[in-house]
């Protein structure tokens, strides 16, 4: 082979390597990196209301605002409780209350405080849990993008002659557990329509909208007012913990606006670790 030849074929065989340097996606580039699932921490905001309190569908409307600006990443929960739930004349002779949405109540001393108030995934600040409706987002947005615990995931089976409902929890840690946790199934409806004394015009008639369409309502809880211990401390990262309950779906709700809403909190501060929610029919 001759000196040219030899230069041609040498600078023909560079040309083909550099071109082969670069690999479009969908392949993997050299320089990246294989990572996990990314697991998202979820807030749960928790409205306390009552048919009679004229101020809640403000504050349920923001409350819905702010569930649809974050896209997946906040779920809702409605308590009826205290005095403002407590069922009236008609037309607001129905009883949204709850054993557990009393108890909660009470214990956190929510309507003590006047309603509409809430909670954000039970964070205490500066000794108080409660924390009003014009301070939902800010609370929100301080913890949002936090780093997720663990990954909880809701199954649920349900056969709608029988009205039988099936739900397993299972919950997969990210890292060594730090404290004592405790779960919580809840029964959740959604659309619920009847009376609700209101002063926003904004918002529907005043002072009462005849035909209110309540969101998210807390039914009932699966598993007792204060869930059961579900994972102990120093359990090791990666490991997994489940729960498995049976019940009859109340005949009252609609099952194709029911869901089933489960958190995992620290047993000692209450602190809300992670929530997820799964509907019964999609």
């Amino acid at each position: 082979m001759t000196n040219i030849k030899k230069i041609s074929f040498f600078l023909a065989f560079a040309i083909i390597l550099a071109s082969c340097d670069k690999i479009e996606p969908p392949y993997k580039q050299d320089n990246q990196q294989t990572n996990p699932e990314t697991v998202t921490r979820k807030v749960l905001l928790e409205d306390y209301t009552g048919h009679t309190c004229v101020n809640c569908p403000l504050a349920a409307k923001s409350a819905i605002a702010l569930q649809e600006s974050y896209d997946g990443k906040m779920i809702m929960l409605a308590i009826h409780a205290g005095f403002f739930a407590w069922p009236q004349g008609a037309p607001f002779n129905n009883d949204y209350r709850t054993a557990a949405g009393e108890a909660w109540d009470q214990f956190f001393a929510i309507s003590a405080e006047g309603n509409p108030n809430g909670m954000v995934n039970r964070k205490k600040t500066g000794g108080n849990y409660v924390v009003p409706p014009g301070q939902w987002g800010s609370a929100i947005a301080a913890i949002i993008e936090d780093p997720a615990a663990l990954k909880l995931e809701i199954e649920t089976s349900f056969n709608e002659g029988s009205r039988k409902l099936d739900i397993t929890l299972k919950s997969t840690l990210l890292s060594v557990a730090d404290e004592n946790y405790k779960i919580i199934a809840c029964i959740v409806e959604d659309s619920i329509v009847s009376a609700q004394r209101n002063n926003e015009s904004t918002v529907g008639p005043t002072p009462t909208i005849p035909d209110y369409v309540h969101r998210h309502m807390l039914r009932e809880n699966v598993n007792g007012i204060w869930g059961e211990d579900f994972i102990a401390a120093g359990q090791a990262s990666a490991s997994t913990n489940t729960k498995n309950y049976t019940l009859t779906l109340n005949g009252n709700y609609q099952a194709k606006n029911v869901s089933v809403i489960s958190f995992v909190y620290d047993a000692t501060t209450f602190e809300i670790i992670q929530v997820e929610e799964k509907k019964l029919k999609n």
